[in-house]
């Protein structure tokens, strides 16, 4: 019920939800839940929460992963034109704060004395602060990623613009600016891995990311500043910079042992989401110009047979991909990708594209929240597009997904020189079914380079333009769009629930409350 209510009050004005003569701790009440839940259980529900909503086939499928090309639509394509629901953004915006008052939730109940003593039964308290603080500087980046300005939360902070979660102050939280939410991440993420224990666990069970290690939580706070700092170094060099040396200094990812994946399982109770948005309906294949180039037949890498992994032979059907019963084709021609907003996709048979492989479509699918390739593309542009990182980026994907020693070292070697192109190029790559932050990194940096853009005109396979009657067609966006959008819209609730709060943000966008407004670090 409480979580309710924050969340609740994170829309609310200050007026009209509650009456001023009730009493809002009867309110919270709850006569019939346990007094104390120990904090390894909520941990364990709000990272599965966490990454069922942001990866699944709406927050995901029908936003960013079309929107990078990655994959497409087959039956229509308004949201691969950018034409988003608005239940999306409400949808991203909404479930960020539920989460968001679990992880506070554990901080709260390691730092009171009452209840820090039970919560210490499960994980060192230091250690468990510092992983929900890690989690929430995740979900704060990612949020303020989307939209711009946004009601923050920072553990400590007295800054009067972070209101976000404490209702107690606040009904209408301010919308703390783009800039401060980053310079705060940085500093929460840089204070959560100098306060870890490394000798003691974070939880003794509950932790589905990384098993309570305390190690590995310390590199991924330090990675994750990685990719924050890479953001800003175009606006705010000297910060940037300075974080990036602290971090590596403190220990980032150095293999794929390392990476951050949230994990489910085989029943579909806990499964992943896509495996669940697979369960009754077959929407989404992959892209066509991600097949191609992976095929060789855009950008400059030639073949490469991480296709094989990530996608499957346009024969097979959604029921044997899901079985894992089929042979995996090693010949690219059986390869073909849905063609990119094409306005009659649900004309084509489901034999003339590929669906995503079984290595995706799987109930334990593990949803990366950041991996060792990411860290060492990061690091090949923090060395001037050094050439032993981006080598090192591109082996760690491939192997990754399970490509043999053999061709991951004909692939490496034969790659071409490191690049601005060619780095965030194989980075694109690298982060296939992590949309999110593709279209963060595409934004930053204009790359990848091979994807459709509105107004090009795209001729379809022989087969695919026979059973659609159609040899071509032109990318039509939506309005005045003519790159990807540069932003989500706020969900149009705050206008009466946050009314004030949500104008002063938007005054402060060069375009007003759309799309077409650019971040602050969205300079290229």
């Amino acid at each position: 019920m409480k979580k309710i209510l924050i969340v609740a009050l994170m829309f609310a004005s200050a007026t009209g939800f509650i009456s001023c003569s009730e009493d809002i701790d009867n309110i919270n009440a709850n006569e019939n839940a346990p007094a104390f839940v120990l904090p390894n259980t909520i941990f364990n529900s709000a990272t599965k929460q966490y990454t069922d909503f942001l990866r699944d086939d709406f927050n995901s499928g029908r936003l960013s992963l079309p929107w990078m090309q990655y994959w497409g639509q087959n039956a229509y394509a308004d949201e691969d034109r950018y034409l988003y629901r608005e239940s999306t953004a409400e949808g991203l915006y909404r479930n960020t704060y539920l989460a968001a008052t679990e992880f506070k939730s554990i901080i709260d109940i390691n730092v009171d004395p009452n209840t820090a003593v039970q919560a210490s039964a499960v994980g060192n308290n230091q250690n468990q602060i510092a992983a929900s603080r890690i989690m929430l500087s995740y979900m704060f980046h990612r949020l303020t990623d989307f939209f711009g300005d946004v009601p923050y939360y920072s553990y400590g902070s007295d800054d009067p613009d972070f209101e976000a979660l404490n209702i107690d102050e606040s009904f209408s939280p301010k919308f703390a600016s783009q800039e401060k939410i980053y310079a705060d991440i940085l500093k929460e993420l840089r204070e959560s891995a100098d306060m870890i224990n490394t000798s003691e666990p974070v939880f003794t069970t509950g932790d589905n990311i990384y098993g309570g290690e305390a190690t590995k939580w310390k590199k991924f706070a330090n990675s994750l500043i990685l990719r924050v700092a890479n953001r800003l170094k175009e606006v705010d060099a000297s910060t940037a910079n300075s974080a990036i040396s602290a971090a590596i200094s403190s220990g980032v990812f150095t293999s794929n042992e390392d990476n951050a994946i949230q994990a489910y399982d085989v029943t579909n109770t806990n499964a992943s989401p896509f495996w669940i948005a697979f369960l009754d309906r077959t929407d989404f294949a992959v892209a066509k110009p991600f097949v191609d180039l992976l095929k060789g037949e855009t950008g400059s890498f030639g073949p490469d047979p991480r296709l094989f992994q990530m996608a499957a032979p346009k024969s097979v059907s959604i029921a044997d991909i899901k079985a894992d019963n089929y042979e995996v084709s090693e010949d690219y021609a059986d390869y073909v990708g849905i063609p990119y907003a094409f306005p009659l996709a649900n004309t084509l048979p489901f034999t003339t594209y590929s669906f995503p492989s079984s290595n995706i479509l799987r109930p334990d699918f593990g949803e990366v929240l950041m991996e060792y390739a990411e860290v060492s593309f990061i690091l090949s542009e923090n060395n001037g597009w050094n050439q032993a990182q981006y080598e090192d980026g591109v082996r760690a994907s491939m192997t990754r997904w399970g490509v043999p020693a053999a061709e991951v070292d004909t692939f490496v070697t034969a790659l071409p020189a490191a690049t601005e192109e060619t780095v965030l190029n194989q980075k694109y790559v690298g982060l296939y079914m992590q949309p999110h932050e593709a279209y963060s990194e595409y934004r930053r940096t204009g790359f990848p380079s091979t994807i459709v853009l509105p107004g090009e005109t795209i001729t379809l396979p022989a087969e695919q333009a026979a059973a659609s009657e159609v040899d071509d067609y032109v990318f039509e966006p939506g309005p005045d769009v003519t790159d990807l959008p540069f932003r989500l819209r706020y969900p149009q609730i705050l206008q009466t629930l946050n009314g004030a709060n949500r104008a002063e943000a938007v005054s402060g966008l060069s375009n007003g409350d759309t799309i077409l407004s650019k971040l602050f670090w969205d300079v290229n």
